[in-house]
């Protein structure tokens, strides 16, 4: 079978793709990341609200307009969980309330961690800019989020 590239052809194409600039370092830690961080044993918690995106239908008031804290919230069939990120740093509750264990996970591994309280209540530093997920450890539960970008 005739290929539709005589083999100058190919070298140039294949020195116009080496000759090309890389990727960012920030792009590829995110890409890495979310196969390096994947918990096969974790269940995967869905993103049903950012405040920053279009508001979703049916949900009312919980956009804080420009400059005000970005809420978000996640929800699987054992667990919720409610963040508000704002200047000062992360503070979310899980729903059903109950003490665990949150940890953010950014492109180099687990980060920051916080105990949630027995009503579920927890709060985190604000972390550097990129992307970033929470793992929640609960008794034997052990639920992520989807990654986000802050």
């Amino acid at each position: 079978m005739n290929s539709p590239w005589t083999d100058d052809e190919l070298l140039q194409e294949l020195a116009a793709v080496l000759a090309e600039e890389q990727a960012d370092e920030h792009v590829i830690q995110a890409a890495e990341a979310a196969f390096s961080w994947r918990t096969v044993d974790a269940d995967l918690l869905s993103l049903v609200l950012d405040s920053d995106a279009e508001p979703a239908v049916g949900v009312r008031g919980r956009h804080s307009g420009p400059g005000g804290p970005r809420v978000l919230m996640f929800r699987g069939e054992q667990l919720a969980v409610e963040v508000e990120i704002d200047d000062a740093g992360i503070v979310g509750q899980l729903t059903p309330p109950q003490p665990g264990h949150v940890t953010l996970v950014g492109p180099n591994g687990p980060g920051l961690a916080a105990q949630a309280d027995e009503v579920g209540c927890f709060t985190l530093p604000l972390p550097a800019s990129g992307p970033v997920r929470l793992d929640c450890r609960l008794g034997d539960g052990h639920f992520v989020t989807p990654w986000i970008t802050i």
